[in-house]
């Protein structure tokens, strides 16, 4: 198992049973997502996680749920400060207690132990915690000579010599904390902390203002003489991290863009329309009849599997949806009575002729199911590709017929894990952010503004940060000569990313010029109206002005 936990003094904690640290962690996967998603353009695909990244965030995201739901966590307890501007971070646990240590500027930090792989464990806990218990408010660096003991996770800065440490203290605008894997001597703490910089260092220090020292596996804190079972980090559990967050970013890199639309995972898209039952997914998962009823089921697994089976059209298997549905492992009479409850309630629709089921009974790990039952990300990703062969005006009204699916962000207010971690979430907004560009740029090329504006707040339902989005609403505006309109969707913009922790904190320069460019041209625009002559090619709103004459020009 990827997670364990101890309750022992005499043993170590697994950092990844720490609520913040597990949630910093989360949340930095889900920004780099965000900020990626912001900035993609339409028809991107992202890779498939990798099986190992894919469990590590499900074993994650499942132990912040139970901690989420669970009112007994362990009380906080702060370590009396060592700097002026104190940073608290998890250190271990204390008679039920969790104990946080200040690692802000100036502090020492000193992790003795007889036994080389539980000191290391400490050490690589409080380096992930610096990185993802504070909020990106530390610098976290690592001294090691040997390349091979320096913890490889996106985010910390690995330095090899100490000049080379001394150069990413000195160059560090924020706090920053250093980890040494090597022996530090008094000299170099003290040209360390010249440059205002924590250390956490893998040896006795005389300067040290908290040591964590074990005799025989038993851990004590001093100078507070705290009996602690401090959070570790094995070198496979670290491997596994870094596996996980560099498999977001790999997503991120190797995404490709596609001029044509894939359906791995969706119906033959001649026979989309022919569907008898939606499983919404594009906001709160509902499972409708094609005539909008709703349709209600014994079992609270039921709707999940269900979207679980529309999200892995290619390859059902009922050893992968147990895993996806279930943390633990679940009885066969479980699994067979969520699969009956489907086959009881929707036989009860008499959609089906008698000689057809819409789950059939199999003897293999195959998991088929009706081609009638399809997901609303599927019905738009088949809009979608339909639309790119018919005429403007047919296409708008496609992808009107698929975006009107869109209620809110996929799976918002389930809970379900595996959607994040396998990327279905981000794969079905990038799908609801397609459609709504293609409509709007077809809408905006038919000077319909109206168009784009619906088209682009059902793209900002599920992303509401989205550069593209936000730029074709000012154009819109534009279009229409509303220079006050222009102006606030650019104000809306930063309203989102400013409200967003998963986005940008500055505003997308793309935006910026075309901000610049389309309120200089409405100005001009206006001030031909006003003087009532026409411009030359050269001025911002030729094309646009009803006031242009071929004959005459305002420029010299």
């Amino acid at each position: 198992m990827l997670l364990k936990k101890t309750n022992s003094i005499n043993q170590i904690n697994s950092l990844l049973t720490c609520s913040v640290v597990v949630a910093g962690l989360l949340l930095e996967i889900g920004k780099i997502r965000g900020q990626f998603l912001a900035k993609l353009e339409s028809h991107s695909r992202l890779n498939h996680p990798s099986a190992t990244a894919m469990l590590t965030e499900l074993s994650l995201r499942a132990v912040h749920g139970s901690q989420c739901l669970n009112h007994t966590n362990h009380l906080d307890v702060l370590l009396p400060s060592n700097s002026n501007a104190p940073i608290f971070v998890p250190l271990g646990i204390s008679n039920s207690q969790q104990v946080f240590v200040d690692l802000g500027q100036g502090s020492v930090v000193s992790i003795t132990s007889n036994d080389q792989a539980e000191k290391s464990a400490v050490f690589n806990a409080l380096i992930v915690s610096a990185l993802f218990a504070t909020k990106n408010r530390l610098r976290v660096i690592v001294y090691a000579t040997n390349y091979c003991h320096s913890v490889e996770i996106a985010g910390i800065v690995t330095a090899s010599s100490f000049a080379e440490l001394l150069g990413f203290a000195e160059a560090s605008n924020r706090g920053c904390v250093v980890f040494s894997r090597e022996d530090f001597g008094d000299d170099d703490i003290s040209q360390l902390c010249e440059h205002n910089v924590a250390i956490v260092c893998q040896n006795a220090l005389t300067s040290a203002t908290t040591t964590l020292h074990a005799v025989d596996s038993t851990w004590r804190l001093s100078p507070h003489n705290l009996l602690i079972s401090p959070f570790g980090l094995s070198g496979e559990q670290v491997a596994t991290l870094g596996e996980l967050l560099s498999d977001v970013v790999r997503c991120t890199d190797e995404s490709t863009v596609s001029g044509e639309v894939t359906a791995d995972s969706t119906v033959a898209l001649e026979s989309i329309k022919e569907y008898k039952v939606l499983v919404r997914t594009l906001g709160p998962v509902e499972v409708e009849l094609a005539d909008g009823t709703t349709i209600q089921f014994e079992k609270s697994k039921t709707k999940e599997l269900l979207a679980w089976l529309t999200s892995h059209r290619s390859r059902p298997t009922r050893s992968a949806a147990r895993t996806a549905l279930w943390e633990f492992t679940v009885a066969d009479a479980t699994f067979t009575n969520v699969v009956s409850d489907i086959r009881r309630t929707l036989k009860q629709t008499e959609l089906l002729s008698p000689l057809e089921e819409w789950i059939p009974r199999t003897f293999s790990d195959h998991l088929p199911f009706h081609h009638s039952i399809v997901s609303d990300g599927e019905v738009l990703r088949a809009c979608i590709a339909k639309a790119q062969n018919l005429s403007p005006d047919a296409a708008v009204v496609e992808l009107h017929r698929g975006l009107e699916l869109v209620r809110d962000l996929p799976f918002s207010g389930t809970g379900y894990l595996w959607p994040d971690a396998e990327g279905i979430t981000s794969q079905l907004v990038i799908t609801v952010i397609t459609a709504a560009i293609m409509s709007a740029e077809l809408d905006l090329q038919r000077g319909r503004p109206d168009g784009v504006f619906w088209a682009t707040a059902q793209g900002l339902k599920v992303l509401g940060a989205h550069e593209e989005l936000f730029a074709l609403r000012m154009k819109a505006h534009a279009l229409k000569g509303d220079l006050a309109g222009v102006r606030f969707e650019f104000d809306s913009y930063q309203r989102a990313i400013a409200s967003d922790s998963f986005s940008i904190t500055e505003p997308s320069q793309k935006l910026v010029s075309l901000l610049n460019k389309l309120t200089t041209g409405l100005v001009v625009q206006e001030s031909c109206r006003a003087s009532a002559v026409g411009v030359c090619a050269r001025c911002p709103c030729a094309t646009q002005c009803p006031n242009a004459s071929p004959t005459t020009s305002t420029h010299a």
